[in-house]
């Protein structure tokens, strides 16, 4: 059962990363009508090369996030490494590279920047969290990772971050998942604070289950003072609930969008996505992933330098943001023209308190390319 139970963290990870006072305040319905106008976020300059210089050709972007200084950092998955570039674009420096040795990793999953400074990169095949000093030094794998990997991580307080992960265990003679959105400290493999839990009866001929209600089922962001934001995944409802250092709920909110459904081509390329990253996994055949037929209300969260959170909309083809406060009142929206169509889909975008990075999974220039953002007018 062991070997059960590794096997299909195992598998998860890959498949998954081939990304107050305790009293809610009142709900807020949707924006004001003098909202409805978006601001534009604007292309300012661009990281990346089909040819040329290595420290400037990126792979595949997993991740991104910037330094103590405000530089740029980018986990390139493929290169196994995060490169560090100024926001003038000039490589500075790089944290790891492939394989087994001090400092080295074969297949990085998550990374972030710490608010104390360092930056560290999990990697379960080279024994978990590696942590690197602001300077590129290597300190050591400092939390032992290998079969229940922490993902899609983004700093809070000091050395603490958050993630999502998965443990098993058999109770009755059924394998069962605990999935959990939590706080944890650099050195450590066991949440501090959960903010969300679930448990559930494992099933492997039902794929959909899996992905619907462990990794996928939330999205979640945090500032560097510990407040935590998380929405669940869901096509019907567009809700976030805060919650403060202390993991104390000091806010709740929502806003009323319409579900709007996937075209043909969106759903069919969804069920093969998930079935082929299966397949590469050694999975027989087709594993009946399903995919719903109307897409997430929300799809990711940042949180900027003036205490705002953006919440991206799933629902909009063109990448397009509500901003916040953290009392949950709407601000504005906010969008990036100029994409349209499917392709507006594949754009992922991270918003931090130095700034806004984005990049596409399907890069328009055949190449991959992170750029530097801004919103118009600041």
């Amino acid at each position: 059962m062991k070997y059960l139970i590794i096997c299909v963290s195992v598998f998860l990870v890959l498949t998954a990363a081939s990304c107050g006072n305790g009293q809610p305040e009142p709900a807020i319905d949707g924006p004001d009508e003098d909202t409805e106008t978006a601001l534009e976020i604007l292309f300012i300059d661009s990281i990346g090369v089909e040819l040329g210089d290595s420290n400037y050709v990126l792979g595949s972007i997993e991740s991104s996030s910037h330094s103590v200084d405000g530089n740029i950092l980018v986990l390139d998955r493929p290169a196994c490494c995060v490169r560090e570039y100024t926001t003038e674009g000039e490589f500075v420096r790089m944290y790891g590279r492939r394989g087994t040795g001090p400092g080295e990793v074969v297949n990085p999953l998550s990374m972030t920047r710490l608010t104390d400074g360092r930056v560290v990169m999990l990697d379960m095949q080279t024994g978990g969290l590696h942590t690197f000093s602001p300077e590129g030094e290597w300190l050591g794998i400092t939390a032992e990772i290998v079969n229940e990997p922490i993902l899609w991580i983004t700093p809070a307080e000091s050395n603490t971050y958050i993630g999502t992960n998965n443990t098993f265990d058999v109770v009755d003679e059924q394998l069962m998942v605990t999935a959990v959105v939590g706080k944890f400290e650099s050195d450590s493999t066991k949440p501090t604070i959960s903010y969300w839990e679930n448990t559930f009866p494992f099933d492997f001929r039902d794929f959909t289950l899996l992905v619907n209600e462990s990794y996928f089922a939330n999205v979640f962001t945090s500032d560097r003072d510990g407040n935590v934001f998380i929405a669940r995944r869901n096509t019907e409802e567009y809700h976030i609930t805060g919650f403060d250092v202390n993991g104390d709920v000091f806010v709740e909110f929502d806003l009323d969008i319409p579900m709007v459904e996937k075209n043909e081509q969106e759903i069919i390329e969804e069920g093969e996505f998930w079935n082929t990253r299966a397949r590469n996994m050694g999975a027989n055949g087709q594993l009946n992933y399903q995919p719903d037929p109307f897409r997430w209300k929300i799809h990711s969260m940042g949180i900027d330098d003036q205490r705002r959170l953006w919440v991206r909309r799933g629902t909009e083809e063109t990448p397009t943001f509500d901003i916040f406060d953290y009392e949950g009142k709407h601000l504005f929206t906010a969008e990036i023209p100029g994409i349209t169509g499917h392709s507006g889909l594949l754009w992922e975008v991270h918003v931090d308190e130095f700034g806004i990075l984005a990049w596409s999974l399907d890069p328009p220039d055949g190449y991959q390319k992170l750029y530097t953002m801004q919103l118009a007018g600041q």
